[in-house]
C-alpha cells in the first residue's frame, strides 16, 4: 500500500515537475521518507530528474518552442558548472550537505517568487556562457525548484516569454542532471533500485506535464511549490536533529 501510494505521488511529481517546476522537491521528499543519507538521495534524484526533463524536453522540442541555438551555448557552459556543483557537494560531509541542501531549497524559494520586470539585462554568448555557469553550479549542487530558478534567470536576463523559458530550462536541466548523475554515480551516491521503482510512473507524468504546459497558465503552481519547499525542509531538518 504504501509504494503504491509513493509511486501515485512521484508520478504527480513528474507532471508538476514537467508542467513547470516542483517535480524535484516532490521526487526528493520521496527519497528522504526511504530515510537514505542525502547525498545518495541527491545522486538518485539526478537519475529521476534526467528521465523527466528528457521527456518533456523532447515534447516541447516537438511543439516547435525550443530555441537550440541559444540553448546550445548555455547547456555547454551550464555542464562545467554542474560538474563543480557536483564534485563540490560529493566532498563534503553529510551534516555540511544538509545544511547546503537546505540553503539551496531557500534560495530556489526566493527564485519562484522572484518576478522580472523590464528591457532585458544581458544580451549574446558571453552573457549566456556566464548565465549558464551559474545556473550549472546550482543544478550540481542540488537542482531543486531547478525549472523556476532556470526560468526566472532566463527571463530576468533575456526576457524570454514563460513558454519558451520552460522549454529551454527543460533541455539544460535533462544534460545538467545527466551529468550531474554521472558524477554520483561514480562515486556510488545513487540508489538504482529506488530510482527505478520511480522511473516508470515519473516518464507518464511527465508527458502529460508537458501536454499540459502549453495550454494552462503555471502562476497558480507557485503556492503548491513553496509548501513543497517547506516540508522537505523540515523533513531535512529532522534528519540532522536526529
Amino acid at each position: 500500500m504504501r509504494e503504491a501510494l509513493l509511486l501515485l505521488v512521484a508520478g504527480f511529481g513528474g507532471f508538476i515537475g514537467s508542467l513547470m517546476s516542483g517535480g524535484s522537491l516532490i521526487t526528493l521528499f520521496i527519497l528522504t521518507l526511504f530515510e537514505i543519507p542525502t547525498k545518495t538521495a541527491i545522486g538518485t534524484l539526478k537519475m529521476v530528474i534526467a528521465v523527466l526533463t528528457l521527456v518533456s524536453s523532447l515534447t516541447y522540442l516537438k511543439a516547435g518552442i525550443l530555441n537550440l541555438k541559444m540553448a546550445f551555448t548555455v547547456v555547454f557552459f551550464s555542464l562545467i558548472g554542474s560538474y563543480v556543483g557536483s564534485a563540490f557537494l560529493l566532498s563534503m560531509s553529510e551534516e555540511t550537505a544538509n545544511f547546503i541542501v537546505m540553503a539551496f531549497l531557500l534560495i530556489g524559494t526566493y527564485f519562484v517568487l522572484k518576478e522580472p520586470q523590464g528591457e532585458p539585462v544581458f544580451s549574446g554568448k558571453l552573457a549566456q556562457s556566464i548565465v549558464g555557469l551559474a545556473i550549472g553550479i546550482y543544478i550540481g549542487v542540488l537542482g531543486i525548484e531547478s525549472t523556476l530558478v532556470v526560468i526566472s534567470l532566463l527571463r530576468m536576463f533575456f526576457r524570454l516569454d514563460i513558454l519558451r523559458a520552460n522549454a529551454m530550462a527543460k533541455a539544460i536541466i535533462f544534460f545538467n542532471n545527466l551529468v550531474a548523475f554521472i558524477t554520483y554515480a561514480e562515486s556510488g551516491s545513487v540508489d538504482y533500485s529506488i530510482g527505478l521503482l520511480l522511473m516508470f510512473p515519473v516518464i507518464i507524468g511527465s508527458w502529460l506535464g508537458a501536454k499540459t504546459a502549453l495550454k494552462i497558465d503555471s502562476k497558480h503552481l507557485k503556492g503548491m511549490f513553496i509548501g513543497i519547499s517547506l516540508l522537505t525542509l523540515a523533513n531535512l531538518l529532522r534528519n540532522l536533529i536526529d
